[in-house]
């Protein structure tokens, strides 16, 4: 029996059909929203430690993924058992009393003070003040018994986000193919691609989330300790953990550490209590502004820069839709619509929605090698023995505690040995943006200390000769992590400049 096809009129009716019955659901079931999304974010995470696991130790996917809940359970166990009664004892060193707090509070605003010679007075706006205070601060000590109650009650929530992630990270491969196999006929690559434009929009919030909150807790850690804030490890650890609240997460971090400066002043600076409050509120405005002018642009990358108003009206709308998942989750969510909103308007357009970034070569110069590049250190240049000879003089003083008293054998295995973990150190800071500023100031320092000197290198035997002879038939060009400056001096040194067309040093 033939199957009778649908006019293109059914298709649309059944399409919007479908749609609309979707949102439908999405209403009525609105409240299984949050648990659905932590279990899909949930397993976006564990999913990659999962294939390390299976790949590394060819482990069935199952009992991988049984592992990787496993070591999460035995982290949700620790944590707390370590981090909290930290926490619980720092703040309760604190003795915060709130009466006395909204009492001190009151009785500050109430006094004139003078400002640049003008005297201010605030008494008019104090008024309710005090009524406002215990409304705002007794509910954290009122609501306490209904908190944990909540807690125990989210138990039923907290296990089915669980079993749905666990199901999700071990059959992530089958629904990816199930997903491919569903896309409509030539558009297989394109949804590929546009699935992998979202993954690295994820990819980059999370990774950047983790290195921004770990970088900001340091900071004001140190910051916080310089200046004597009682307490600073608890604040640097909120302002850590707040990174994850977009926009509203700084300024939260920022309010309990001036209220600490404001009542319980610095442990040494000779400041009043009140312009210590405004020195910390300053050093805490400083971070922010350094973190969204420095840091931000270079952790999170070009796929999450977002304007701040954009950010502010997300989460908003994400906090109205789906709580406080909504509110973590907004960046990456615009972003991830931001990307897809680009792909249907090149659609639309009939323009290419993924332009390459880089034409195959057999496009460009079909038939034929057209230009050949080298690197420099241990290709042109003799790096690694003058490495290992440099190594071995330091080594020398050392010679009767080395195996076979062999200082340059010792220096070359020390020199292999770090090679692999210079090597990821500066895959990591060239993924986060940071590798030219490190190259940057190491040239800087040594620049001031006088330790600078032009390099004076030392060319692989044969390479003048046999570059002299290839620049008669192709295009040349140099390729290294140096900057252009040691690569224009090699070339200098070795009379090369004029058959070398192309430099790309670390600054490429």
């Amino acid at each position: 029996m033939i199957s009778t096809e649908w006019s293109r009129t059914t298709k649309r009716l059944v399409v919007v059909g479908l749609i609309i019955v979707f949102l439908l659901a999405l209403y009525l079931f609105r409240a299984l929203l949050p648990p659905v999304i932590l279990a899909f974010v949930l397993a976006y995470l564990l999913k990659p430690v999962a294939d390390f696991i299976e790949r590394r130790t060819e482990l069935p996917r199952t009992l991988a993924v049984v592992l990787v809940y496993l070591a999460l359970l035995v982290t949700i166990v620790v944590i707390p058992v370590t981090v909290v009664p930290y926490a619980v004892d720092r703040i309760s060193r604190l003795n915060v009393d709130l009466q006395q707090l909204t009492d001190q509070l009151v009785g500050f605003l109430s006094q004139p003070f003078v400002l640049f010679g003008y005297t201010l007075s605030l008494g008019d706006f104090v008024g309710d003040i005090r009524g406002t205070l215990q409304n705002l601060l007794q509910p954290f000590a009122s609501q306490t018994v209904n908190i944990v109650v909540n807690v125990l009650s989210s138990l039923l929530w907290v296990v089915s986000i669980t079993i749905i992630s666990f199901y999700l990270v071990k059959d992530a491969d089958r629904l990816r193919g199930f997903l491919d196999r569903m896309a409509p006929p030539g558009y297989t690559e394109e949804l590929a691609r546009l699935r992998e434009e979202i993954n690295l929009v994820w990819k980059a919030f999370f990774r950047g989330q983790v290195v921004l909150g770990f970088v900001v807790g340091i900071v004001v850690w140190i910051a916080m300790s310089i200046v004597g804030l009682p307490n600073a490890g608890v604040m640097a650890l909120l302002a850590g953990l707040l990174e994850v609240v977009p926009t509203f997460g700084p300024v939260l971090a920022t309010i309990p550490a001036v209220l600490v400066a404001l009542f319980m002043g610095s442990a040494y600076l000779p400041l009043s209590n009140f312009w210590f409050a405004v020195l910390v509120l300053g050093i805490y405005t400083l971070i922010q502004q350094l973190e969204n002018a420095y840091l931000v642009p270079r952790i999170m990358g070009r796929r999450l820069q977002l304007h701040p108003v954009v950010v502010f009206v997300g989460v908003l709308a994400g906090g109205f839709l789906a709580g406080t998942v909504g509110v973590l989750l907004a960046a990456p969510v615009i972003a991830t619509f931001r990307v897809v909103l680009h792909y249907v308007y090149a659609k639309l357009l009939d323009q290419e929605p993924f332009p390459r970034e880089f034409a195959e070569a057999g496009e460009v110069y079909p038939g034929e090698i057209d230009a050949i590049f080298f690197d420099l250190d241990g290709t042109l240049v003799e790096t690694d023995d003058d490495a290992v000879r440099t190594l071995g003089r330091w080594l020398r003083p050392l010679k009767w505690c080395l195996p076979r008293r062999d200082e340059t054998r010792a220096a070359r295995r020390i020199l292999m040995a770090v090679e692999g973990p210079s090597n990821s150190l500066l895959t990591f800071l060239d993924r986060l943006g940071l590798d030219d500023d490190l190259f940057e100031l190491r040239e800087r320092l040594q620049r001031l200390r006088g330790l600078y000197t032009p390099i004076n290198f030392r060319p692989v035997d044969g390479v003048g000769e046999t570059l002299q002879d290839l620049s008669r038939r192709y295009h040349l060009g140099i390729v290294t992590t140096r900057s252009h400056n040691d690569a224009s001096t090699f070339l200098e040194q070795q009379g090369l400049t004029d058959i070398v067309q192309v430099i790309a040093g670390r600054e490429d």
